[in-house]
């Protein structure tokens, strides 16, 4: 019995001694990529929630432009989109100035044309401060979001 007992135990050392010497070997290897998902986490700037699409059409009637999406029966109204943390401050506080009170959400979005049509509008937005601009450009990023990854268009 005690000759299993302590086979057992050296098996546990030798393997755990192996487990760290593997886990150094790649702990501080570069090349690996986490690819955990196909995607990025962008910033959704949400104007409202509402019950219905009448009371979700009446109330957004003064907005520009705007994406919707329809979640437990309520409709979630969007009005700005973007991938960069300093350009989602420049839109909160834009949005902000019209009086519009926003809360800001995360999702992961997958599709890769919108994606890479996000950097380049978001290069551009990084790089201005004309509200004329601002305004242009989170409508442009709303009418591709909703041909492009809705399908759609408003």
């Amino acid at each position: 019995m005690k000759k299993y007992i302590l086979s057992v135990v050296l098996a546990l050392i030798i393997g755990a001694i192996c487990g760290q010497l593997f886990l150094r070997q790649y702990g501080g290897y570069k090349g690996i990529k986490v690819t955990s998902n196909d995607g990025e986490f962008l910033y959704f700037i949400r104007y409202g929630i509402y019950d219905d699409e009448k009371e979700m059409e009446k109330s957004t009637l003064d907005l520009v432009n705007y994406v919707y999406k329809i979640v437990d029966n309520k409709y979630y109204v969007y009005i700005g989109i973007t991938g960069n943390n300093e350009n989602l401050i420049k839109l909160n506080n834009y949005f902000s100035s019209l009086g519009y009170k926003t809360i800001t959400e995360t999702f992961l979005i997958t599709n890769r044309t919108f994606l890479e049509e996000l950097i380049n509008f978001d290069t551009i937005l990084a790089n201005t401060n004309d509200e004329v601009v601002i305004s242009s450009i989170s409508s442009l990023v709303l009418e591709k979001y909703e041909v492009i990854v809705n399908g759609s268009k408003n």
